[in-house]
């Protein structure tokens, strides 16, 4: 199945980045479930004396339907997942994508090549009489004896629950609500949902927002400050320094830390004020997650607390962004036409902001504007002395910026030489009082006479978003004490307070938006996938009460979800739990879908209901036990973060992607371990009540039959009453 399904990832063009892998890895306990099944039906007809061949045969086309019925259970589930939109859909897409080649290749290995194996390599461990198929099938249909350790208390535990069917479903019903409730005091009211999982991050960022204007020697000075506080070379000196103390590999006396950098521009050019690092940026990367001897949360908090006291910036930590861009807990856009009524607005969110519980991390980029030196020129002035404002403006830029006028050859390279005021006279503004400008008649005419020199500020970076002028808030949330959507409905509240001018509006954006368009998304795509299945189930049982036992199974598998959610103190993602939720319902169907199929052939064949049940339920717990066991051990590693590592031939007992999926692991495997014992124990139960319903139904509705027949011939005078 392997095999055949990498090959057509291959022709697909699909990688095998993370999210294949885990597919992979997902799928690996979910591809033999079809195989289970034909094998072990292959071998309970050997066990009755039937031939290799004719067993593989008769076993595969008895369950051919029923497992390609659930097959396509599981596909119709994960088929909605293929039009995920967004940047969200772009990163879980290769999720859906390649569960379906790997399951459908595992139907085509199941239904062609495993029977084929069975024919010639399987042999039943008691010796038997053999016969043939159709003699078997003359004689009946024969479950499995009820016989063993682990089929006689199954059996009766079976029979006993038929004999209280509404108290059996009472309880599933109870603890289903009952577990809901305790993973909801486990995990708290205040920390019920998160967007996507949080990641530890492998290195931070420390940006700096400088005065506008600042010097590169101010930058410096002020990156040197943020170096030495991380890295712990001026801790016992009481005062900052300039001076290079930080160790060229930039080790720190902080645990985990493996490196540190900075970066300083005096020109920060173009881009977004919100890229993942600023221009002026000191960098710290964290060791491997296995070296690491505490959370790497820990290590931030520290550094935050000694990058407080740092004055002459705004500082600012941003961790790594891992998984899809999704934006910040908290990003609220202000639009409007005035600039400085944006930067006021501004000011007072973000004031709001710092009285909020756990945020941090508090920017805007609003820019107030660049102090500038601003050169007025009298027209009539300069007019007098053969002047204009382009030849006087020409004149300050080649000051400023030099003129090239010859240059040099040294060995293969040519140099420029260039005429510019010196350095010490750049960086001052009063040359410009003493600055003489050549006329063209032949004069010098000092700038004073011809311009007046103040000071001013230019306009700062306009930002638009949907042709608005936009002003954009962004704040960090602690989120391993409170979860972010819980702060942003804190911080909606208190903005909501706020009275805005006519014309000025303010909404929250970045991952609340995300947020909110894969919550929608998922949630139809749960009900798609529920009307799916039940289209599919009605199709093959050509009934509506079978279907609704095996759908009710689905829901009440939620409460080993929320149990595993519980156990593991964990709250309900929006992204790997939803899609846990979703792949479980398919997953749960598969072995409902055989059991009841099974139930139906030994009714065709002359077994009462009672009998029916149980022994269809006996026969199917083999095989409903080793699709479960092969399903929860393939997503344990997952769970656990346990596994080998086969670059360095040891064994990896913490790792990175189980952080990214363990949520989604603990959903399905907890999930299907109570969804096994449902398919064991409750679908039995509800479709032997159904049933007997019904026929009890039909008995009262001959019996009212033949008695309104009764008292029609004796009102009619054909009988006597």
């Amino acid at each position: 199945s392997m095999l055949l399904s990498f090959s057509i990832l291959y022709l697909l063009g699909i990688t095998l980045n993370m999210v294949v892998l885990f597919s992979l890895t997902l799928a690996l306990g979910m591809l033999v479930d079809n195989a289970i099944v034909i094998v072990e039906n292959s071998y309970r007809f050997m066990e009755q004396g039937v031939g290799r061949v004719e067993a593989a045969m008769k076993a595969t086309s008895e369950v051919a339907m029923p497992v390609i019925g659930s097959t396509l259970t599981t596909l119709a589930v994960f088929s909605p997942m293929l039009f995920w939109p967004g940047i969200m859909g772009e990163f879980m897409g290769y999720l859906p994508l390649t569960l379906i080649v790997t399951l459908s290749s595992s139907l085509f290995v199941a239904l062609v090549i495993n029977p084929a194996l069975a024919s010639l390599f399987m042999k039943s461990a008691q010796k038997v009489k053999t016969v043939s198929s159709a003699e078997v099938e003359e004689a009946g249909e024969q479950p499995v004896t009820i016989q063993g350790p682990l089929l006689r208390p199954y059996a009766a535990l079976l029979r006993f629950c038929l004999g209280h069917p509404f108290a059996l479903i009472a309880a599933a019903v109870f603890l289903l609500v009952v577990m809901i409730q305790g993973w909801l005091l486990a995990v708290g009211i205040e920390k019920p949902v998160e967007f996507f999982p949080d990641i530890e991050p492998k290195g931070i960022y420390v940006n700096t927002d400088m005065p506008e204007g600042a010097g590169l020697n101010y930058i410096d000075g002020i990156l040197r400050q943020i170096e030495e506080a991380v890295a712990g070379t001026d801790k016992d000196r009481g005062e900052k320094s300039f001076a290079p103390t930080v160790p060229a590999s930039g080790s720190s006396d902080l645990q985990n830390v493996k490196t540190i950098y900075s970066k300083a521009v005096s020109s920060t050019g173009g881009g977004s004020a919100f890229d993942p690092n600023t221009p002026n940026h000191v960098g710290i990367r964290f060791l491997d997650l296995e070296d690491r001897s505490r959370s790497t949360y820990e290590t931030v908090e520290d550094i935050r607390k000694r990058l407080k006291d740092i004055a002459g910036a705004k500082v600012t930590v941003a961790m790594e962004a891992a998984g899809p861009p999704t934006g910040a807990a908290i990003n609220i856009e202000i639009s409007g036409d005035n600039f400085t009524v944006l930067g006021s607005i501004a000011k007072e969110i973000r004031a709001v902001l710092e009285k909020t519980p756990h945020v941090e991390d508090i920017r805007d980029d609003f820019v107030e504007g660049t102090p500038s030196v601003r050169i007025k020129i009298d027209r009539q002035k300069a007019a007098l002395f053969g002047l204009s404002t382009a030849a006087i403006g020409s004149a300050i830029k080649t000051s400023y910026n030099g003129l090239p006028i010859s240059s040099f050859r040294e060995g293969n390279e040519d140099y420029d030489i260039t005429v510019q005021l010196p350095e010490e006279y750049r960086r001052v503004d009063n040359v410009l009082r003493e600055f003489m400008i050549p006329a063209p008649a032949g004069v010098i005419v000092p700038l004073s006479t011809l311009a007046t020199v103040d000071y001013t500020g230019s306009l700062g970076n306009i930002n638009r978003i949907n042709n608005q002028r936009t002003v954009t808030v962004k704040a960090n949330v602690d989120e391993t004490k409170v979860p972010g959507p819980v702060v942003r409905e804190q911080a909606e509240k208190l903005l909501a307070k706020m009275h805005l001018p006519p014309g000025y509006t303010v909404r929250f954006t970045g991952e609340n938006q995300d947020q909110q368009e894969s919550q929608e998304f998922l949630s139809r795509a749960f009900v798609i996938a529920l009307f799916l299945i039940f289209l599919i189930l009605v199709t093959q049982f050509n009934s509506v009460s079978q279907p609704f036992i095996i759908m009710s199974s689905v829901i009440l598998s939620m409460g080993g979800a929320f149990l595993g959610l519980m156990l593991y103190k964990q709250p309900f993602g929006i992204i790997m739990t939803g899609i846990g939720v979703i792949s479980l319902a398919g997953v749960v169907v598969n072995n409902a879908i055989v059991l009841i199929d099974y139930t139906n052939k030994l009714r065709e064949s002359g077994f009462t209901l009672l009998e029916a049940v149980i022994s269809a339920g006996a026969t199917r717990l083999r095989p409903v036990l080793l699709t479960a066991v092969t399903t929860v051990l393939g997503l344990i590693p997952m769970v656990t973060g346990v596994s080998y590592d086969f670059r360095n031939l040891r064994i990896s007992w913490v790792s990175e992607s189980s952080q990214w999926w363990q949520s989604m692991a603990i959903v399905v495997i907890f999930g299907l371990l109570v969804a096994t014992f449902l398919t064991l124990v409750v679908v039995p139960v509800l479709y032997f009540l159904i049933e007997r319903s019904k026929e009890l139904f039909a008995a009262g509705w001959e019996w009212y039959e033949r008695k309104r027949m009764e008292a029609y011939l004796v009102l009619a005078g054909e009988k006597e009453h």
